[in-house]
């Protein structure tokens, strides 16, 4: 490191090192649902390897380390631009060790261990690596290691009950439309949300689409035929218990309300090429189910109302309406409703119940 940097990175260390305590420092500059799952490992992560921990996250993120309090000894945002300069520029991928910043991000390391790792997805028994397990792996915990719920304070509670006051949201009787996401997964035509939106609209529900978030969204914004509504991530728990049911494209605030569970259904939405063939990332080739849910985090669609749909973002307009309609009345035995399964004929679910129950803090009424 020549001396400028030598400079640049002492200044950082000296902002970010707690001045009386040592720290783990956990750098985590991108997604809502990567900062939600070392936030859910905090706890484990502290009893694992003793001290507390500083955790630095991009700005609109720090509603997510409230929702995990008295996980942090000291917690610091920074723009998501500086964030990256650091840890392309600075930082040690294998570097592991108190008040030396890390990043707790896979993809972000710059060292392509995400996609090797990835490829573990395919493996049989346990089924391989999850996205949950892979954060495990790069925090060095325990595989056993239990990810907590976010708590919601009764003052956001509060606060999205005024909001959906204002909307007119009938309680319990309304969807909340998610269609837009941060990562670049392909977007599904206009008919499809379309024919969503006015089946739900047909059998009682108030819509709604959120406006706010995400760099790759639907050509059409709001749905047509949808109440538009910008959700601040502190509100979105609540807003979606209030809503009763969410509909998802996945992205991570789908995963944070996921881990959540404060809804009555959730449904995910997932880009599916028709030929549902694998694709190759560095020549390996990857399932083409890897971002479902039931392999990203199994452990949280245990015991949940929750379902996956493949949809065929290169479908017909009929075959994404017929989708859209299954979706909307809940017909979870339709052929494009996915279930993963298990090696002995059960679902995947069924068949690891046993071991995943232990991974995920259990919900409270």
């Amino acid at each position: 490191m020549n001396i400028l940097r030598q400079g640049e990175y002492a200044r950082f260390l000296e902002q970010v090192r707690h001045p009386q305590l040592r720290s783990w420092i956990i750098m985590n500059p991108t997604s809502i649902g990567d900062t939600a799952i070392v936030c859910a490992l905090a706890r484990e992560f502290v009893k694992h390897h003793g001290h507390g921990v500083t955790m630095i996250v991009p700005p609109d993120h720090l509603p997510i380390t409230n929702m995990f309090p008295d996980r942090f000894v000291r917690v610091l945002s920074a723009e998501r631009p500086l964030m990256m300069s650091v840890i392309n520029n600075f930082i040690d991928a294998n570097r592991f060790e108190l008040d030396i910043p890390f990043c707790g991000h896979p993809y972000d390391h710059g060292d392509c261990r995400g996609d090797e790792l990835f490829y573990l997805y395919k493996f049989p028994g346990r089924g391989g690596i999850s996205m949950t397990d892979l954060f495990r792996h790069l925090l060095r915990l325990p595989w056993e290691s239990q990810l907590d719920r976010p708590t919601i304070s009764p003052e956001w509670d509060v606060e999205a009950l005024r909001l959906a006051e204002s909307l007119g949201m009938p309680i319990g009787k309304s969807v909340l439309l998610f269609p837009a996401n941060s990562s670049p997964h392909p977007q599904f035509p206009d008919v499809f949300w379309e024919t969503l939106a006015a089946r739900l609209t047909s059998i009682g529900y108030r819509v709604f689409t959120n406006m706010k978030g995400g760099n790759f969204r639907p050509k059409t914004m709001p749905i047509a035929g949808t109440t538009p509504v910008e959700v601040p991530i502190h509100l979105a728990l609540s807003l979606v218990r209030l809503a009763g049911r969410t509909i998802c494209s996945a992205h991570g605030m789908q995963f944070l309300q996921l881990l959540g569970g404060r809804f009555k259904q959730m449904t995910v939405a997932m880009p599916i090429a028709r030929q549902f063939g694998d694709w190759e990332m560095n020549i390996r080739k990857q399932s083409s189910t890897t971002f479902m849910a039931q392999f990203m985090y199994p452990e949280l669609c245990l015991d949940l109302p929750f379902a996956e749909f493949s949809v065929p973002f290169d479908g017909t307009d009929e075959e994404l309406k017929q989708i859209a309609v299954a979706i909307a009345d809940e017909s979870f035995g339709d052929a494009s409703c996915l279930k993963r399964a298990g090696s002995n004929g059960q679902p995947y679910l069924d068949e690891h119940r046993d071991w995943m129950t232990g991974l995920v803090q259990p919900m409270v009424a």
